[in-house]
């Protein structure tokens, strides 16, 4: 897990502060899920529908394979001619993404399934040599963290993320849970740092939120300090606001999918908790 500090020594800290976490064991173990259970389904489980948008299970295997070729072009190869500008209007980099991503899951639909696992397989194991090549204190970009660098590992992080999110939507669709859950603890310990880039409330210095996933998903803090919001780990004595809700709904909350006004609680100054609500680990 991220281990950003700890709140008795009265230290907010910034993402740049986090030890370096290497999630790559953790990449490989769950790509080794996602074929395994690929290569469980049938025809009828490739077609059933996700909640990844409009996606089947199908699209979220290419979607899933796009992004292994975009970190060997990218990274590996230095070819940046698939690049998005990520530097003009935002609504736009997002529309633009949106459509590249649905050009790829159309222009592949055509592939059989075995194809797909095939290919999986294969660019599993060049992602997995690349990844071991990267230092993992070099500078790379996580746009719903911040708009400056982040270390290699978080983005690297980020992409466990992603990954999770995916394979869980593809379980859900085929009633496949398996173990899946195991990594959700480090999935939310990256998805948190969503919050002192995004949630932007006006307070007064030194003002507290509390930000509550349960066990195993851990308690924040988020404080006022010199005009911008802090992040730490653990719980606040007198927050002016709290969001409390399961792991498995925070995941959910946190990438945009449906969830109901009683899967969490609320409690304090509305103004704080509104943009609590309002906060995501992905790009949208």
């Amino acid at each position: 897990m991220l281990s950003p500090g700890r709140a008795e020594e009265n230290r907010d800290v910034e993402l740049a502060d986090v030890p370096v976490r290497d999630v790559r064991p953790l990449l490989t173990e769950e790509r080794a899920d996602l074929l395994a259970l690929l290569a469980s389904l049938g025809d009828a489980d490739w077609v059933m529908p996700t909640e990844a948008g409009r996606w089947t299970v199908k699209d979220v295997a290419l979607h899933l394979l796009d992004d292994d070729l975009g970190w060997l072009s990218r990274g590996r190869d230095r070819d940046r001619s698939g690049s998005l500008d990520d530097n003009g209007d935002y609504r736009q980099f997002v529309a633009a993404l949106d459509a590249k991503n649905k050009r790829w899951v159309d222009g592949a639909s055509g592939l059989s399934h075995r194809i797909v696992q095939d290919l999986l397989e294969w660019s599993g194991r060049q992602v997995d040599q690349y990844y071991a090549s990267l230092d993992l204190r070099a500078p790379s970009t996580v746009i719903w963290a911040g708009p400056g660098p982040v270390s290699v590992w978080f983005d690297l992080a980020r992409d466990l993320t992603e990954r999770w999110v995916h394979q869980r939507q593809i379980r859900d669709a085929v009633r496949m849970p398996g173990r899946h859950d195991r990594f959700l603890p480090g999935v939310l310990h990256t998805f948190v740092w969503a919050f002192p880039y995004q949630y932007r409330p006006e307070a007064a210095p030194g003002t507290t939120v509390q930000v509550d996933f349960g066990q195993p998903g851990g308690c924040w803090i988020l404080t006022r300090q010199a005009g911008r919001w802090m992040l730490d780990e653990g719980t606040a004595r007198r927050p002016a606001a709290t969001l409390r809700m399961a792991p498995w709904v925070a995941w959910r909350q946190l990438t945009g999918l449906r969830v109901s006004a009683g899967q969490y609680v609320v409690e304090g100054d509305d103004s704080l908790l509104r943009p609590l609500l309002a906060v995501r680990g992905i790009i949208v």
